[in-house]
C-alpha cells in the first residue's frame, strides 16, 4: 500500500540537513547489518552491485573492503557528494537516482543491496522489482528491513523521557520503515517484487555512543528524529536532560549502548 503522505524520513531533501550527523551516529549500526546482508550476497568477489539508499555510503564502502565494485545511489544530493568524497580512489561511484525508476537496463548488476533504504519508499514493491530488474538472472537481492520495534532500545529510551516530562502523551503511529516489521510482510514484498526463493533472517546490532549527553545533542540524526523532537517544542530541551539522567542511571557516565534489530531477507534473480 502507498502512503498518501510522505512521512519526513521518506522526504529525501530532508536527509540533506543530516549528512554528517547521521553518518557520525547511525551509519555505524546500520554497517553492522549490512555486513549481514552483504554475506548473503555471495562468498565470490568482484561482484558489481547496485547499493540503494545508500546514504552516507558505509554500506558501499562495506562492499568496496571486500572487493566488490559498487555503484551507490540516493535521492539525497548531499549524501551523494558525501560518498564521493570518502569513496575518491575506491572502487565506488555514486549517482543521485530514484530507486523507484532505476536509469539502468535490464541485468546491469550481479547483485542489489538496500540497507534501510528501499523499505523508505512510498511503493516499496516497486523499487524492489526495479533492484531485481536490473540484477542479472543467477545473481541476488538483500535488503534490511527493521524487526522487533519493542526492542529498539534507543527509541524506547526517548519514549521514556518523553513520558516522564509529558505524562500520558501517546505515541504517534508507527513510521512507514515499520510497515515490513514482521516475517510475512517481508515475504510478501520479495513476493509481490517477483522473487521466489526468499530467506529471511534476524540479525542484531548495537548503535554505540561516547555517553549519553553525547548522543542526546546529536540525536536528530534523521529527519523522522529531528520533527518528532521539534514537536516537543518548550519541552524537548527537558526531555533530552531526561533522557541522559535516566540512561546514565543504567549504563553511566561513559559509552552507552542500545540494541536493536533488523531482518535480513535476501532472494535470487531468475
Amino acid at each position: 500500500m502507498i502512503p498518501s503522505a510522505l512521512e519526513p524520513d521518506q522526504q529525501s531533501n530532508r536527509w540533506d540537513d543530516h549528512v554528517l550527523v547521521y553518518e557520525e551516529v547511525f551509519e555505524p549500526f546500520s554497517t553492522a547489518f549490512a555486513e549481514l546482508a552483504i554475506e548473503r550476497l555471495g562468498a565470490r568477489r568482484g561482484l558489481h552491485v547496485l547499493d540503494v539508499g545508500a546514504g552516507s555510503g558505509g554500506g558501499a564502502l562495506a562492499l568496496a573492503a571486500r572487493g566488490h565494485t559498487v555503484t551507490a545511489i540516493d535521492a539525497a544530493p548531499r549524501m551523494i557528494a558525501r560518498i564521493k568524497e570518502r569513496a575518491a580512489g575506491k572502487s565506488v561511484s555514486a549517482e543521485v537516482m530514484d530507486g523507484q525508476a532505476l536509469r539502468y537496463a535490464d541485468d546491469t548488476f550481479d547483485a542489489a543491496l538496500s540497507v534501510f533504504g528501499v523499505i523508505l519508499f512510498p511503493d516499496a514493491v516497486r523499487g524492489l522489482s526495479e533492484m531485481r530488474r536490473v540484477v542479472r538472472p543467477g545473481g541476488r537481492v538483500a535488503v534490511v528491513t527493521w524487526t522487533e520495534p519493542q526492542h529498539y532500545e534507543l527509541s524506547a529510551e526517548l519514549r521514556i523521557a518523553i513520558d516522564t516530562v509529558r505524562p500520558g502523551s501517546r505515541p504517534g503511529a508507527l513510521p512507514a520503515q515499520l510497515r515490513f516489521r514482521e516475517r510475512e510482510a517481508c515475504a510478501t514484498l520479495f513476493r509481490s517484487a517477483g522473487f521466489a526463493d526468499i530467506s529471511i533472517e534476524v540479525g542484531s546490532g548495537d548503535l554505540v555512543a561516547p555517553s549519553a549527553a553525547w548522543l542526546a545533542d546529536r540525536i536528530a540524526f534523521a529527519p523522522g528524529m529531528a520533527v518528532q523532537l521539534a514537536s516537543l517544542a518548550a519541552d524537548r530541551d527537558k526531555v533530552l536532560q531526561q533522557f541522559v539522567t535516566s540512561v546514565e542511571a543504567k549504563q553511566g557516565r561513559g559509552q552507552v549502548r542500545f540494541g536493536g534489530r533488523a531482518f535480513v531477507v535476501s532472494g535470487n534473480v531468475t
